[in-house]
């Protein structure tokens, strides 16, 4: 029996219920047995209030896309910390999305979303989603609930992502993953970069032998050409992106996140024995390196990193934390970033007042920062902010 045909069986069972393959136990019951259930005693109240404005969010609103998926990672990440209701919020939206999405027409499912971008939707397995290249990071939260409760159907959704990266996803002229089905030609940002490395390195992470050699070539693939394209050797950071297929003249303060947690999303699942394991290390090191040179007064990162006249910002600044802290917490870079992540992260909790409302926010995207449009601030928000900013939460307080 392949692993589909072992999915199928154990959906028969009934998909809201999460059933468990006999012999399988459950990570998180072990966990929650020696748990309060409560978030951990230093995290600041804002950012518990800002954790727990995404727990009264109907399932809805959290979509699969990164908008949502990040959301539900965030409050994993607590889960896996003993925060029952985090655990609980992340399982039930997770059932609502096998069972909600495969029931929506094509029309239904993109309206959902903000973006008008458009790409084919994924039917063939036990979860609806769309090869929209920020659709793809639902294989993110969804491993870290496999690991929590061994769900084989969570398992199939991850490598029912990295199959699509392999099989269904265009490419442009560099290699790299597409960003949609549409106009992507003349256009990339590093956030595709970390969409496919992450998930296909997830993906080696679950299967054994040539099939996760396999896995793990593509996800050093992609990485390789998003470090080629967007890193610059002569700064250390990372340019904006491509537009019009010109290569950008900015360093947008979410690229740096982009392509560092793109190089964390392959360590952390990547075997340290692995040939090219030291080399991306070396290169999260380069990036960490130039953006505490460009750190703010205040403790943020500057909409455009090198730009001092442009806004200091938190959801660039809280990617960099969080990578750059989980990679000097397992040796992956040197412990010397003690000044950035102290002013870093007061910068991060004086942006979310006593509500758990967040500010401080670029709301626009990389084509607006391209076009030096650095005062688009706490326009619109989108769910990807509160996500973020708990990722880093999570981080800094370990």
């Amino acid at each position: 029996m392949d692993r589909r045909e072992f999915t199928n069986l154990i959906m028969l069972s009934g998909v809201g219920s999460m059933v468990l393959a006999p012999g399988m136990a459950s990570a998180s019951a072990k966990l929650f047995e020696k748990s309060d259930g409560g978030f951990p005693d230093n995290l600041p109240d804002n950012l518990r209030k800002m954790v727990e404005n995404t727990l009264a969010k109907p399932y809805s609103e959290i979509t699969t896309n990164w908008d949502g998926s990040i959301q539900i990672e965030g409050l994993l990440r607590f889960a896996k910390r003993g925060h029952e209701a985090s655990f609980t919020y992340a399982k039930e939206w997770f059932e609502y999305r096998l069972k909600t999405d495969s029931q929506m027409t094509d029309e239904e499912y993109f309206q959902q979303y903000i973006t008008k971008a458009r790409a084919r939707i994924n039917r063939r397995g036990p979860l609806t989603f769309s090869i929209y290249s920020a659709n793809l990071g639902v294989a993110f939260p969804v491993y870290d609930l496999y690991k929590l409760t061994n769900n084989p159907i969570a398992r199939t959704v991850c490598l029912d992502v990295a199959d699509a990266i392999l099989h269904e996803c265009a490419r442009d002229r560099y290699g790299m993953v597409a960003h949609d089905d549409g106009n992507f030609t003349r256009f990339a940002i590093p956030d595709t970069t970390y969409w496919a490395t992450r998930a296909n390195a997830i993906a080696g992470n679950l299967t054994t032998g040539e099939l996760s050699e396999v896995y793990y070539k593509q996800a050093i693939i992609q990485l390789d050409t998003g470090i080629d394209i967007f890193l610059d050797k002569k700064t250390g950071l990372v340019i904006t992106g491509i537009f019009d297929d010109v290569i950008g003249k900015t360093y947008w303060c979410r690229s740096q996140g982009w392509l560092l947690w793109s190089i964390v999303g392959l360590l952390r699942n990547l075997p340290s024995t692995h040939p090219r394991f030291e080399y991306f290390a070396k290169q999260a090191e380069t990036i960490a390196d130039a953006v505490q040179k460009y750190q703010g007064k205040n403790g943020g990162l500057h909409v455009l990193v090198d730009d001092p006249t442009s806004p200091e910002e938190v959801t660039g600044m809280a990617m960099c934390l969080s990578a750059m802290k989980e990679s000097v917490r397992n040796g992956w870079i040197p412990d010397q970033y003690s000044a950035f992540f102290e002013k870093g992260y007061d910068f991060l909790k004086k942006s979310v007042d006593e509500n758990g409302n967040i500010t401080n926010v670029y709301t626009a995207w990389a084509k607006t920062a391209e076009a030096r449009e650095v005062n688009r601030m706490n326009e619109n928000f989108r769910g990807f902010v509160p996500g973020i900013l708990m990722v880093a939460a999570d981080e800094m307080t370990k």
